[in-house]
């Protein structure tokens, strides 16, 4: 299976954006979902609405996450952990879990990509693309030089305006 990351709509076969039902249905696609809801949030004096996610897929797994309307705000693809998976998840070309996670941001830099980097050298973020890559992992994986993952082991692609925070501007 392939998958094409489509920032800031989702990737192929799922868009954010849509309401949790239909996005359920989409979702489905990739395997079984299971929805979970937080308790609602009040902040200065505002009560803001229970958020909820929905975890599923197979191969690959993913976490969405909904905004207070209820509509997908983000979507987090995880690296398939079978190698004989045949699930390749691309941006541009670009294989983001088969291609170490330095020749990634290199590739997108040199194709005029902003990329936002942690002072560990384990998360990253295309504010513009609404990206963000991690290489943190809680299983055993192939490891690079400094001790940490060859490869990203998640990919997030959220809605436009996710990064726009003071820092990324």
């Amino acid at each position: 299976m392939d998958i094409e990351l489509q920032p800031p709509t989702g990737f192929s076969g799922l868009t954010l954006g849509q309401p949790e039902q239909e996005t359920a249905l989409a979702a489905e696609a990739f395997g079984p979902v299971k929805t979970s809801r937080g308790a609602p949030v009040e902040a200065a004096g505002v009560t803001f609405p229970a958020l909820s996610k929905m975890i599923g897929g197979t191969d690959p797994k993913f976490i969405l996450t909904f905004d207070q309307h209820g509509n997908a705000d983000t979507v987090e693809l995880m690296r398939p952990r079978e190698p004989e998976s045949d699930v390749t998840v691309t941006f541009e070309g670009i294989d983001v879990f088969g291609t170490p996670w330095s020749q990634v941001l290199e590739e997108m830099e040199s194709r005029g990509h902003r990329i936002v980097r942690d002072d560990e050298d384990m998360f990253f973020h295309a504010p513009d693309l609404t990206l963000g890559f991690s290489r943190d992992a809680a299983h055993e994986v192939p490891l690079d030089d400094d001790g940490e993952p060859l490869y990203f082991e998640s990919v997030l692609v959220a809605k436009a305006g996710y990064y726009d925070g003071p820092g990324d501007r």
